[in-house]
């Protein structure tokens, strides 16, 4: 026999003991992470349930009590000095529950009212969902005048386009 040593197994080197070392970190952090984004989007929002981005009114939440009276599109040119700006506006309104034969018979004076009031609006004065609230209310008071006090209940947006 021979006095040489029984081959054994060469050892790994150090830089391959570390890549494996960092690679099991990296696959265990992606694992981590997709964990964690899966969580937080199929979790309810407990903060945004409990303070809402857009408070909504409790009379929209109520249900329609009156008779929903939709009226003609109105298409109006924008009160903006040299460009043609354009607004659409649909409107439903909700009238008390014998007021409806009062908006059919005066629908010429509320066509008037509402065409008066939105050609003078400028661009500006449309955009976002407090300008739209406030358009609501405008227009609610000037029918509410027109109309008799009480008989609009609620106004709704069925178009609302700007070109």
């Amino acid at each position: 026999m021979s006095d040489e040593p029984a081959p054994t197994k060469p050892a790994d080197p150090p830089a391959a003991k570390s890549s494996k070392a960092v690679l099991g970190l990296l696959v265990t952090n992606l694992v981590a992470t997709g964990f964690v984004v899966f969580k937080l989007l199929t979790a309810a929002p407990a903060e945004a349930a409990a303070h809402p981005a857009h408070p909504t009114p409790k009379e929209a939440t109520a249900e329609i009590t009156g008779p929903v009276v939709p009226l003609e599109p109105f298409v109006v040119n924008l009160d903006e000095p040299g460009t043609s700006r354009y607004l659409k506006l649909t409107l439903q309104v909700e009238v008390a529950p014998k007021a409806e034969e009062a908006l059919v018979k005066s629908k010429e004076l509320v066509r008037d009212t509402v065409l008066s009031y939105l050609s003078g609006l400028h661009v500006k004065d449309t955009l976002g969902a407090e300008a739209k609230d406030k358009i609501r209310k405008d227009l609610m008071a000037r029918l509410g005048k027109l109309l008799g006090p009480d008989k609009i209940r609620r106004m709704f947006f069925a178009d609302f386009v700007i070109q």
